[in-house]
């Protein structure tokens, strides 16, 4: 909902008209109205939320560990359909064994390491 707000902001103070917007994002025109008044805060909010947002789309991971996560996710999805109860060191085992089968036939450096904590998984 920020994200709208400052592109609504943005794009009155380039000279759009008030109408347009509120057509174009289907709101009412106080709305529109009660954002622009507020939009040193908005702004404000905004610039304090964006090095949060740099940090996790900043991190990225290797082929390896897309492959392990897709291959994960697909075995997480067909277990239940054969009746297998999942448990997190079940899930856990899993992952560690597709990330080193993967990792033996790949390309990627061997210095890469994968750490299966809680957070991870989450």
């Amino acid at each position: 909902m920020m994200e709208i707000k400052v592109k609504i902001i943005g794009r009155v103070e380039q000279g759009e008209k008030l109408v347009d917007v509120t057509r174009s994002y289907k709101m009412n025109c106080s709305t529109i109205s009660t954002i622009l008044m507020n939009k040193d805060k908005i702004m404000e909010h905004s610039l304090h939320a964006v090095p949060r947002m740099l940090t996790i789309i900043s991190k990225r991971c290797g082929k390896v560990m897309e492959e392990t996560e897709r291959l994960l996710s697909v075995w997480m999805h067909d277990q239940p359909q054969c009746w297998v109860p999942l448990s997190l060191m079940l899930i856990q085992e899993k992952a560690t064994r597709f990330y080193e089968d993967l990792k033996k036939h790949s390309e990627e450096s061997e210095g890469a390491s994968f750490n299966i904590s809680h957070g991870w998984l989450h």
